[in-house]
Order: C-alpha cells, then structure tokens, then sequence
C-alpha cells in the first residue's frame, strides 16, 4: 500500500470514527452528532476530491 492509499484508508476511517464520536457524545454535547456527521461529510468529499486528483494524475502518466 502506498502513501496515497493510506490518506483515502484513513480519511475514511476518519469519518465513521467522527459520527461514531458524535453518537457517544449525545449526553454529554446535544449537537455533537450534527458536528460528529458535519465532520464526516466533510472528511468524505475530502476523500472524493482526493481521490478523483489522484486519478487525474494517472491519466496523465499514461
């Protein structure tokens, strides 16, 4: 696995641990799951724009 994988694998993970985060923190914040899934949405066009670059550079290489 290379080091673009691994920022995809851990913007991902990055995500479900945010609205996982926001889930468990309900009693403590009451809009900690609107952050916890504001964060993850976030993280995954981070992931989507990351990716599609990514992609771009191939093509060019080809």
């Amino acid at each position: 696995m290379n080091n673009n994988e691994g920022i995809n694998i851990f913007l991902l993970l990055f995500a479900v641990i945010s609205i996982c985060g926001g889930l468990l923190l309900t009693n403590v914040f009451i809009y900690s799951p609107i952050i916890g899934w504001l964060l993850a949405g976030f993280c995954l066009i981070m992931n989507f724009t990351y990716k599609e670059e990514q992609l771009k550079y191939r093509k060019r290489e080809d």
